[in-house]
């Protein structure tokens, strides 16, 4: 399993409150048991925030997952999966703006890893 972190800002305030609330019920074609995220291979999400406007996002996904390649492959899933990235990252009043900085071809900055601490199922530290 393969394990990567993204950061990104929030537009305002306002910006902040609407994340939260859209992020309480992410629609079934992006989060659900078929949905998009399952579908390009990713096993977990989790995006935290940073006050003011900064997010974390930490998402674990099986060894051939390439970020670039299957974040942009999953816009073509479904309409409701474009719509999503629309209101997160369009034009039109988005929700987020990439970090000063961030020249990549994602929105959201790849961050690099300087240090991974776990146990095993065992209990064994790794």
């Amino acid at each position: 399993m393969k394990r990567f972190g993204f950061s990104i800002q929030l537009t305002s305030k306002e910006a902040v409150e609407l994340y939260k609330k859209l992020h309480r019920q992410v629609p079934e074609q992006i989060a659900g048991d078929h949905g998009v995220l399952r579908e390009i291979g990713l096993q977990r999400m989790s995006i935290y925030l940073l006050p003011p406007n900064t997010l974390f996002m930490q998402v674990e996904a099986h060894e051939q997952f390439d970020p670039l390649r299957d974040f942009s492959h999953a816009l073509s899933f479904h309409p409701a999966v474009q719509a999503w990235d629309d209101q997160m990252h369009g034009e039109q009043n988005p929700l987020l703006k990439r970090i000063a900085g961030n020249d990549t071809e994602l929105n959201w900055w790849r961050l690099e890893q300087v240090y991974d601490w776990t146990v095993d199922t065992a209990g064994n530290q790794k």
